[in-house]
């Protein structure tokens, strides 16, 4: 699970350094700007329905974890870990390393949430897409 955890987050972070990304939407459910090493990041969260399962309870479970999920140290180092086990991405900057950790960081908190309340990552109904823009 970690390994395939891996593989999205740096899949993720390779377009997102190539600026292939994702359509952001007008309205993100979330933003914060973050202090990492050497300067500041950007970072935007917004959710979306994957498919009909994405029920008034998926989206309330959802909705409520990307609002009060609260990084800590430990999460990000865990983070910076397992992005770095990725050979294939060179990280162009330890500062962006810092921001991609703590953007996984709530998204995997959004994850578990609705894992808990039943709604299996295997069968993933609501996805949280990010973006993050670094001033270094």
């Amino acid at each position: 699970m970690r390994r395939a955890l891996v593989l999205v987050a740096s899949c993720m972070s390779i377009c997102l350094l190539a600026g292939c990304g994702w359509v952001r939407p007008d309205v993100v459910d979330r933003a914060d700007d973050v202090s990492v090493t050497g300067g500041t990041c950007r970072i935007e969260w917004w959710l979306a329905a994957l498919n009909d399962g994405a029920t008034g309870e998926a989206w309330g479970v959802a909705r409520e974890a990307l609002a009060s999920s609260r990084v800590d140290e430990a999460q990000l180092s865990e983070w910076r870990e397992l992005l770095l086990l990725d050979d294939d991405v060179t990280w162009p900057s330890p500062g962006r390393l810092d921001g991609a950790a703590h953007r996984e960081a709530v998204r995997a908190d959004v994850r578990d949430a609705l894992a808990v309340a039943g709604f299996l990552d295997s069968d993933r109904v609501i996805e949280v897409f990010s973006s993050q823009l670094c001033t270094v």
